[in-house]
């Protein structure tokens, strides 16, 4: 009988969020309710048990989200993101376009909102289009496969660092491996924005407008007064490299150098370390900069904080069961390996209502409990997720408009570009996890 209502539960969870438009958060403390008294959790304990979820999941991850938040949005607001843009593409080179495009797109969207990526790059890479007499559609694919990639995979970026919380990942470890298995799909994707299928079968090059001419004088103005291009790479590369030390090397109880690095690799300390670099980024300090542009960017992380902190509360009326060892047994009984199992709910559930956060929340709440019975490590349970968050790009995607509007595509073309893509994303990085889950979490 528990099995029956956890199935109900995830349908009318899915229902809620992509059929009648309810808020993520909203839905997600609902079907705690909900799931907990069909359960026979006492009414009086369920309200307890998940504001303890709610809790504790804001504890592990609030401040990371919010502090990446912001690192992102000054890079923004500054140009340290398009000076970036402009740092890689010059030095991987024209001739290598499309490589240079993805991992623009790569490193862009690690700090900041993939969406957001590709309206600031976008300008650039029709100017790029132009001058090389390039494919646009293949640089279209290049950038929006780098963006969603690292988007997905690799910490500080919100969707990551909720699913690590939820799974109780190491972020530190999650950023490095992370990054590594985005390494292969940037390349695979790259080869595919050249192949015949995309750069053959649309080889138009950018279309001149107005609008576009104008959107790359201001991009160019943007550079010339953004922070050099070293400051620009900081508050995002060392915090990356602080945390990562910390998860090898750090230690509370051994010399003062290791518990120097253990403290400042918490990630939340070494992304606060990153947000106070990134006061040196404009060209000079007032109250809108101090105040009003980090208030700016708390607006955006504080809808992302509910949404995980109450797939926290989900998780925790979850574990408060029997679910998963029940889901556990049927897994083992149909055979499926273990790693296949988040990557496939993470697909249908963004197939379902199109947000990467979203199904990167909603899965790690559903599977932490069961994790221990399938025997997969929580870095590998959080990359898995996120292979299946960003495949089946579609329609219900704010993104998938995004890429398709500003790139000019038809419906039919952007399934081919945008939706193929994502599926092959998804498929090449679970062949990399799979690699890693046999070798260094065996």
């Amino acid at each position: 009988m528990l099995l029956f209502w956890f199935v109900i539960t995830i349908v009318l969870l899915i229902v809620m969020i992509s059929k009648l438009k309810i808020h993520a958060f909203l839905t997600l403390l609902l079907m705690a309710v909900f799931f907990g008294l069909c359960a026979g959790i006492p009414a009086t304990e369920l309200p307890g048990l998940i504001v303890g979820g709610f809790g504790n999941t804001m504890t592990s991850i609030g401040v990371v989200i919010a502090c990446g938040v912001v690192v992102g949005s000054f890079l923004e607001y500054t140009g340290g993101a398009q000076k970036i843009a402009d740092a890689i593409l010059k030095l991987i080179g024209i001739k290598r376009a499309t490589y240079a495009t993805a991992a623009t797109g790569a490193f862009v969207s690690i700090p900041v909102f993939c969406d957001s990526g590709f309206v600031i790059l976008n300008p650039i890479i029709k100017g790029l289009s132009r001058r090389g007499k390039i494919s646009y559609a293949s640089l279209v694919v290049a950038l929006m496969a780098g963006l969603l990639c690292t988007h997905s995979f690799v910490p500080p970026t919100p969707g990551p660092v909720a699913a690590a919380g939820l799974y109780g990942a190491e972020i530190g470890e999650v950023m490095l491996y992370g990054l590594i298995v985005s390494i292969p799909v940037v390349i695979v994707c790259s080869i595919w924005a050249n192949s015949r299928f995309v750069k053959g079968a649309f080889p138009d090059v950018a279309p001149v407008s107005e609008l576009d001419a104008k959107q790359e004088q201001e991009f160019e103005k943007v550079v010339e007064h953004a922070p050099s291009t070293f400051m620009s790479f900081v508050p995002v590369a060392l915090p990356i490299l602080i945390i990562i030390l910390k998860s090898f090397f750090g230690d509370a109880e051994g010399n003062i150098a290791q518990r120097v690095l253990d403290f400042i690799g918490t990630p939340w300390v070494a992304l606060l370390i990153g947000t106070l670099i990134c006061f040196l980024l404009p060209t000079k300090l007032n109250e809108t900069v101090t105040s009003g542009w980090v208030a700016k960017s708390l607006e955006g992380a504080a809808e992302i904080m509910c949404i995980t902190a109450a797939a926290g509360g989900f998780a925790a009326v979850l574990q408060a069961t029997d679910i998963g060892s029940i889901l556990t047994g049927l897994v083992l009984q149909v055979g499926l390996p273990a790693v296949f199992v988040p990557y496939l709910m993470a697909a249908l559930i963004n197939l379902a209502q199109g947000s990467a956060t979203v199904a990167l929340t909603t899965v790690g709440g559903i599977l932490a409990p069961m994790l221990p019975a399938l025997g997969l490590h929580p870095v590998i349970a959080t990359l898995a997720t996120a292979a299946g968050s960003l495949s089946f790009c579609h329609t219900n995607s704010s993104y998938f408009w995004c890429v398709t509007k500003l790139g000019n595509l038809k419906l039919n073309q952007s399934y081919r570009l945008i939706t193929l893509t994502s599926v092959m994303m998804g498929v090449t990085a679970m062949v990399a996890i799979c690699i890693l889950n046999l070798t260094v979490f065996a």
